[in-house]
């Protein structure tokens, strides 16, 4: 079956979860066609709010009403895409629509609740509403809380606080709610209560738990647009029997291993030992049985036990990972590269005779850990190497596993370890290269003595479940949230020793398949219940176990020891095959997280590679003839999905290339429009990770030149837009004139370092700018016409390593002529840098990758090269100047000038030019007296050449963007100029899709003097901070940061300041909670 190339686009958050009845539509199987067609558009219309593009949600929700003009959670959600784009009387329109349908709808009166309660004028017709929501779901704590606040605009104190405190109960960890009930405390007068209550606000705070936000997603689930559909199966259960061929023994394999496509022909092959164990074959179906197949070669000699695959060197190949089943460090556990369908096979040096590949550093290559005679964890380094870092990781000897697992348990965007066996433990991912066991805290020792496991979405709700197959029973521990486990089922269950998991009906529910001594047995599940097993007697071992779609029809079928039972049950659903190529992921996409949208359900997979697991997701998906969308979260943090795809077909998806970090942006008013000038404060990253365990110590301030400003009504303005996935924390900023002589350039002095001291600031006010006579590179190739102008024709000829920023290293040689009648010579660069992430750099560290800084030369008298400094600096993000001062630096005197770059970063270098230093220039400095701060979304881009050079146009703007959430504290919107005012770390704290608009008046500077000019510069001081996995606190707002602390992240002996003034800062000025979003 031939590939379907389908076009993807970016999503920005999880679809929600299932509603209470009291807002819920009655489900109806027997709609008409035009009913079906307005939940279809229903649909669409939830997935473009989930991306924020509230307006698209709107458009599709009317669709959907003039289908289907009576009904209800049509209307409701119509009403939530108003509310989000602030039209509240039209939003109150469709919800009193909503509401003349289904007066209980929850989402619609709590939505209302909002509304009135945001404008102030009719509080009691809130409270009456929140109220309704509360007499049929009383246990929610966002209702508890707007109840509260509520109230307290009513002036009910007490009740206000009684419903803080009912909220705190039903989610201790619900911040706007502490938050909340201080502030009211604080109002009365209760002192010593305020103080404790900020306390148990603060301590959560600094842990990282979230808050309620003013943003859609933000505000509860009644202010989420629903689907009519739920996770699951959505009543589409077959409860007929799955009738299997009988078993067809195959000749030339003593067990099969993993089922995998090796030729693209769509089907399967099966691998695994043949029947003396001493040769893996691969094996195709044919006509007339299984054959050796033809598309790879495997070297005689290879004993497996098990045997798992995946691109492991990550060359574009998939390779094999071979154990002999031998306990202990084993030589002949064995890699086997695939070299032009050609296995080589090396010696792996791992322990252990049953592995699992994940990726638990999400540093975009294979790890590996081995079970079966003690769990050890390997780290891979992306060629084929792997150490052990049980020890450092792990910190303790895992005893007589007989299963792993890799899986997300708590939906926080990293990967965990699930290891079953004498006792289960449940590996919680820190982010730091350490794991911590919560097995007994999250109650999921309930499951010890597991011979197997398998970790699906049994009940169905987004949450993975745990089934532990034990000696003489199954059981089911369903996951609440991340937050633990508690038996949802156990049945007792005879001759089982493993368990594979399939939907074998296409029904959407997961089912099991148990493998034993002479039988398998098969597992049905309905509405998140197994069902009684169903025996199939085999007369052959059948503990080892494959599920796959042998022979493409869209039905699983089974493989048991060396027997295929096909699958030959009819009537099946539909169904779709799903495959995954990462790009800054897992090459097979290993780790990623896949939701199939129907009209009626979602579903939820991961893709693993583990015993047994193949490359290719098959997802039952019931009467449903396409799927509305596919989502998909690579554990690059990228987030993707594709609308409207027809059923039973196989799907392909590569990884988008996505930049999700930068600097904030800076806009000037030119006369006509905000023109965009640059990013800035590059250099300003908190918890940047430079090597395991190091990061980069911040430079926080940045002057940047502002070429085409002009006053506006006597005014000079400024945008700053914070438009990528990070936070920004600024802390002053200011607006600089610097006059200086007509036919000099003034440039400041900026440049990127990789460590203190950083450049303080002096303007360079530049004569006789000329660019080099020649430049040439590493390989001696005459390069000068690409590095005189600012033309985007960057200088590309150096090679790119495997990770992200790195390069192999080369130079540049600049020829700058005759300098000797200088006496203050300075060298100018414009370019741009495509940065390593923290990511990069931990991935780099596993391959013993350096990454060093432009490292500046001068030739000498005799053609001796001297060394200048180590880091003589970069521009500092997109494209814009630095400056290198070279006075002290050109010591002898020589007729020609000759400097030599050489670099690994990834620079772009677009010119040089050298000018020589007049030393003349006045300087002037302006407070910006207005500073607003709102919500304004993300201006578009363009991408020049392809990379990440981007340009920002401010005058169009999406709505939506791909990005998760830090949870935590931000500024509320309005004035902030009292914190832009100075360096004072109260901060204007930044969510990605806020601006901030910064005026001064223009008479705040005097004339400029006869025979000079002015240039304008925008002065910034702050910090920012990214998402990326290896980042120091990458998830949330907390801890913040200071100018005083050491490093970051601080130790427990520093603490951001606690004086009366940043304690009143973080409480009147921080209000604007936002819940973390990392799906």
């Amino acid at each position: 079956m031939a590939k379907n190339s389908v076009k993807m686009i970016v999503l920005f958050a999880a679809l929600i979860s299932v509603v209470l009845t009291g807002c819920s539509d009655s489900y109806q199987t027997d709609l008409s066609q035009s009913q079906t067609r307005s939940r279809w558009h229903n649909s669409q219309g939830v997935v473009y709010m989930d991306q924020h593009n509230y307006t698209a949600g709107r458009s599709q929700f009317e669709k959907a009403l003039a289908l289907d003009s009576l009904f209800p959670t049509a209307h409701a959600n119509l009403g939530i895409a108003l509310y989000s784009l602030g039209k509240f009387d039209s939003a109150r329109a469709e919800l009193v629509a909503c509401l003349a349908l289904n007066p209980k709808h929850l989402h619609a009166n709590y939505t209302l609740g909002l509304i009135d309660l945001a404008g102030g004028d009719n509080y009691e017709r809130a409270l009456a509403s929140f109220q309704q929501v509360a007499d049929i779901d009383g246990d929610d704590p966002l209702v508890q809380y707007h109840l509260g606040r509520t109230l307290a605009k009513l002036g009910r104190s007490d009740d206000a606080l009684a419903a803080y405190g009912r909220a705190i109960e039903l989610d201790e960890n619900l911040l706007s709610a502490h938050y909340a009930r201080a502030h009211e405390l604080r109002q009365l007068g209760r002192t010593e209560d305020w103080r404790q209550a900020l306390s148990v606000f603060d301590r959560l705070s600094k842990a990282g738990f979230e808050g309620v936000s003013t943003t859609y997603q933000g505000q509860g689930k009644y202010a989420e647009a629903r689907v009519e559909g739920h996770f699951g199966s959505g009543g589409d259960d077959r409860m007929s029997p799955i009738h299997l061929a009988d078993p067809v023994p195959i000749t030339g394999l003593h067990r099969a291993h993993v089922a995998v496509d090796t030729d693209g022909d769509g089907l399967a092959e099966l691998i695994g030992p043949s029947p003396d164990g001493n040769t893996l074959q691969i094996l195709a179906k044919q006509s007339n049985g299984w054959t050796a197949a033809s598309s790879w070669y495997v070297p005689p000699g290879i004993q497996a036990h098990t045997t798992l695959i995946g691109d492991i060197d990550d060359d574009g190949d998939l390779d094999l990972l071979v154990s002999s089943g031998q306990l202990g460090s084993d030589p002949t556990n064995k890699l086997l590269r695939q070299q032009n369908g050609r296995f080589v096979a090396e010696a792996l040096g791992l322990e252990g005779s049953a592995h699992a590949l994940g990726d638990i550093d999400h540093d975009g290559d294979y790890d590996v850990v081995s079970f079966s005679s003690g769990l050890r964890l390997a780290s891979g380094n992306g060629t084929g190497g792997f150490s052990d870092i049980t020890d450092e990781a792990l910190g303790l000897e895992f005893l007589s596993p007989s299963r792993a697992v890799f899986t997300d348990t708590d939906n926080d965007r990293d990967v965990d370890l699930i290891a079953a066996g004498s006792r289960m433990a449940l590996f919680s991912n820190n982010r730091d290269g350490t794991l911590t066991d919560l097995a007994t805290e999250r109650q999921l020792t309930q499951l010890d003595s597991a011979l197997d496991l398998a970790v699906f979405d049994l009940l169905p709700d987004g949450h993975l479940d745990v089934v532990g197959l034990g000696p003489d029973a199954l059981q089911v521990a369903s996951n609440d949230a991340g937050r633990g486990y508690s038996i949802h089922q156990q049945m007792p269950v005879e001759d089982a020793h493993t368990v594979r998991v399939a939907d074998l009906d296409n029904d959407g529910d997961l089912d099991l398949v148990l493998g034993g001594d002479d039988q398998v047995q098969i597992v049905l599940s309905s509405a998140g219940q197994l069902q009684a097993p169903q025996p199939i007697a085999t007369g052959r071992p059948a503990s080892t176990v494959v599920v796959n779609d042998l022979d493409g029809d869209g039905r699983i079928d089974i493989v048991a020891g060396n027997q295929v039972l096909m699958n030959e049950t009819k009537n099946l659903g539909h169904w779709v095959n799903i495959s995954l190529s990462g790009l800054n992921s897992v090459a097979d996409g290993v780790g990623s997280k896949v939701e199939i949208h129907t009209s009626t359900t979602q579903q939820k997979r991961e893709v693993r590679a583990g015993a047994g697991d193949g490359r290719t997701l098959h997802v039952g998906i019931g009467s449903a003839d396409s799927v509305e969308f596919i989502r998909i979260l690579w554990p690059s943090g990228v987030r993707q999905a594709e609308l409207a795809t027809a059923a039973d077909q196989m799907l392909h998806f590569e990884e988008l290339n996505r930049k999700g970090t930068s600097c904030p942006i800076l806009y000037a008013w030119d006369g006509t429009d905000y023109r965009f000038v640059s990013d800035f404060l590059g250099g300003a990253i908190i918890g940047y990770l430079t090597e395991p365990g190091q990061y980069y110590p911040p430079d926080t301030d940045e002057y940047v030149r502002i070429p085409h400003l002009q006053p506006r009504q006597g005014r000079y303005e400024l945008q700053i837009g914070n438009q990528l996935e990070e936070i920004l924390y600024l802390d002053a900023a200011e607006l600089v004139a610097v006059d200086h002589p007509i036919g000099t350039t003034l440039f400041p002095n900026e440049r990127l370092l990789s460590s203190p001291p950083y450049p303080s600031h002096q303007p360079y006010a530049l004569a006789d700018l000329r660019p080099p006579q020649r430049v040439t590179d590493h390989a001696g190739r005459d390069v000068t016409s690409a590095l005189v102008a600012v033309d985007d024709e960057w200088y590309t000829d150096f090679d790119h390593r495997p990770i992200h920023g790195y390069a192999a290293p080369y130079s540049l040689t600049l020829d700058l002529g005759d300098l000797s009648s200088w006496e203050h010579p300075v060298l100018v660069a414009h370019g741009w840098v495509d940065y390593a992430h923290s990511t990069s750099n931990w991935a780099a560290s596993q391959r013993e990758l350096s990454l060093f800084p432009p490292r500046l030369e001068v030739e000498d008298a005799n053609g001796t090269w001297r060394l200048i400094t180590t880091d003589m600096g970069t521009p500092a993000g997109l494209p814009k100047d630095m400056v290198f001062d070279l006075s002290d630096a050109l010591t002898e005197d020589v007729d020609r000038v000759r400097l030599r770059i050489t670099t690994s970063m990834s620079i772009y270098w677009d010119q040089f030019q050298v000018g020589r230093s007049v030393g003349q220039y006045s300087v002037q400095r302006a407070r910006f007296d207005e500073a607003d701060l709102h919500w304004r979304g993300y201006p578009v881009h363009e991408s020049i050449h392809g990379t990440f050079a981007f340009r920002y146009d401010h005058s169009q703007v999406n709505t939506e963007a791909p990005w998760g959430t830090h949870a935590g504290a931000y500024t509320r919107f309005g004035d902030v100029s009292e914190l832009t005012d100075q360096i004072d770390d109260r901060f204007a704290i930044m969510f990605h899709g806020d601006e901030l608009t910064l005026t001064v008046g223009a008479d705040n500077f005097g004339p400029v003097r006869e025979g000079w000019t002015r240039s304008f510069l925008f002065y910034a001081d702050g910090f920012g901070k990214d998402m990326d996995f290896h980042s120091a606190h990458s998830l949330t707002v907390e801890p913040l940061p200071f100018h005083g602390m050491s490093r970051y992240p601080y130790g427990p002996d520093e603490t951001y300041p606690q004086s009366p003034e940043h304690v009143s800062y973080r409480l009147d000025y921080n209000t604007r909670r936002i819940k973390g979003f990392y799906e």
